[in-house]
């Protein structure tokens, strides 16, 4: 007789939690102390989990990384925006989408992207992690490109390639920093800086 695996969703659930509760351990001492002189003894204490816990929920420090990455690209906010597109009407509209949702998401995953952007001269694992999260959303630009070239509306010149750079000047991770640090909330940079790529990119 066959036998059938049998997962409890009690379980599962138990450890999407303690895999969140790491998660974010591994995120707050990253941003803290550094990538480097953090442990994942440490990560454990602060997590209030086994050492060995945190190596199977997630793995060692460069698995902590990527996970966190992961999460950002599967944010309910990427999501949605992606999905958005493709009912999108204008370039313009696209935009608006573009802004809103990389507002929210950096919103919801500064924490993350402080520690890849304040690390990733200092470590390698850092660096990939960087790598990886930045090319996730160049990838998702491209694809708000695209739509934006089906529907026309663009300055007389604008090509994909140009357009795709960009995105990426307007809306990237450096752009928001800037934006950031100059005071503005979430959303005000948002639309600031929707307003700054509409000037630039769509035909008057």
């Amino acid at each position: 007789m066959e036998t059938r695996g049998y997962t409890s969703p009690l379980r599962e659930e138990a450890a999407a939690r303690t895999r969140e509760r790491v998660l974010r351990a591994a995120a707050e001492l990253f941003a803290e102390g550094g990538y480097a002189r953090t442990s994942v003894a440490a990560i454990a204490r602060a997590a209030g989990v086994a050492v060995n816990t945190v190596y199977t929920s997630v793995g060692g420090k460069s698995a902590l990384l990527l996970a966190m990455v992961d999460d950002g690209v599967a944010d309910e906010a990427v999501r949605a925006t992606t999905a958005a597109l493709t009912s999108a009407t204008s370039a313009a509209e696209v935009l608006r989408l573009v802004a809103r949702g990389t507002s929210v998401t950096r919103d919801r995953r500064e924490l993350t992207l402080s520690v890849l952007l304040d690390n990733r001269d200092a470590h390698p694992d850092v660096a990939e992690a960087a790598r990886v999260a930045e090319a996730e959303v160049r990838a998702r630009f491209a694809e708000a490109a695209d739509r934006m070239l089906e529907l026309g509306g663009l300055r007389e010149g604008v090509g994909g390639e140009e357009l795709r750079r960009a995105l990426w000047f307007y809306f990237g991770f450096p752009a928001w920093r800037v934006v950031r640090a100059e005071g503005l909330s979430w959303d005000d940079g948002a639309a600031w800086l929707c307003g700054q790529a509409s000037d630039s990119l769509l035909a008057r």
